[in-house]
């Protein structure tokens, strides 16, 4: 985008890194049955403006993507790629928001549009520092640098114009340590990269909020907001059911409930709930299974417990049950993958 703020109002796409991903490996020249063999995602679904993707299809894709081009960095590889994103209603509306700071308040509040992978919790912004707090949904640390540095990076850039080529990002904060090769790339990033910390956040320059945006229009914007306000009831409306029903299978992972406890938990009829999910492109079973493999792979990796009592953890009645599983999961028996 090169900083370029919008003069059109019609409803356009958003800077969907999947879709930019998958244009990158077709000029890498990789073919799409290389690109999503394997994957519950299609290249028509990618292009589809109504579909949107769960957080385990974002992270699947992000890490094909990732080892497909055995590039860590990939996000500055996209960065670079200058005039390939499109917008969105809400990417619109800060263009024409009249201020960065009101800018960035706008993206706070509309960035679950645009990805599952993180979420910003709030932008606060006092005298003295400003700084947007990230909530990270998934554990792939790989995942993690690299939503988060093609984020920041994009974010940086599209500031640029509105700033006289001052870079409004000065730190950011990652909980994850720095990937393979990163010395040779860090002179890259245009500001602080700051790994192994406690939590994800950015940091911005505080005395560059108070600074215009070239492009102000408080009509257009009204507009593009009613809009954006649908999108986000929508989507905030997926992911909300999802999460709560994440959330109690997390909590009774141990003695997960059928269906219809989950749906009475939750004070829905169950085929309400099963309908809900599926608008959400999800189903309950996916749902359990993919929680119960990513905490068998972390208590794989990162314990020495039994099989048996791993499997008693995530609910199976018998380790052979969890092995059966895990095979299906994973195409790899629990004591394979432990002793990689």
């Amino acid at each position: 985008m090169d900083g370029q703020l919008y003069t059109r109002t019609e409803p356009v796409l958003l800077p969907l890194y999947p879709r930019l991903i998958l244009s990158t490996l077709r000029e890498l020249g990789y073919e799409e049955q290389q690109i999503f063999a394997g994957l519950d995602l299609q290249a028509n679904q990618l292009q589809d403006e109504n579909y949107r993707l769960t957080i385990e299809q974002h992270e699947q894709f992000i890490l094909r993507a990732l080892d497909l081009t055995g590039d860590p960095h990939l996000a500055i590889r996209l960065n670079q790629r200058r005039g390939a994103e499109t917008g969105n209603l809400a990417l619109l509306a800060v263009a024409n928001s009249g201020q960065i700071a009101k800018a960035l308040d706008l993206i706070t509040r509309y960035f679950k549009i645009v990805t599952r992978v993180f979420s910003i919790r709030s932008f606060t912004a006092t005298d003295e520092q400003a700084v947007m707090h990230i909530d990270v949904h998934v554990e792939h640390e790989l995942v993690i640098y690299f939503a988060i540095s093609a984020f920041v990076l994009f974010l940086d850039r599209f500031f640029l114009d509105a700033l006289n080529q001052a870079h409004l990002v000065r730190r950011v904060a990652l909980p994850v340590p720095p990937p393979a090769g990163f010395e040779v790339v860090n002179a890259q990033f245009p500001f602080e990269m700051a790994f192994d910390q406690s939590a994800a956040n950015v940091s911005f320059d505080r005395e560059l909020l108070d600074q215009p945006m070239q492009q102000a229009d408080p009509q257009t914007v009204r507009l593009l907001l009613e809009m954006t306000e649908r999108q986000l009831a929508e989507a905030d409306a997926e992911t909300s059911l999802v999460g709560a029903v994440k959330l109690l299978l997390i909590e009774q992972i141990a003695a997960p409930p059928k269906l219809n406890e989950a749906a009475r938990h939750l004070g829905l009829s169950p085929r309400t709930l099963r309908r809900k999910l599926a608008a959400a492109d999800t189903t309950y079973q996916t749902l359990l299974d993919g929680i119960r493999l990513k905490m068998a792979l972390r208590l794989l990796k990162e314990t020495k417990s039994p099989l048996a009592a791993i499997a008693y953890e995530l609910g199976f009645s018998t380790a052979s049950d969890f092995g059966r599983a895990f095979r299906k999961w994973t195409g790899h028996s629990p004591s394979t993958l432990r002793n990689r």
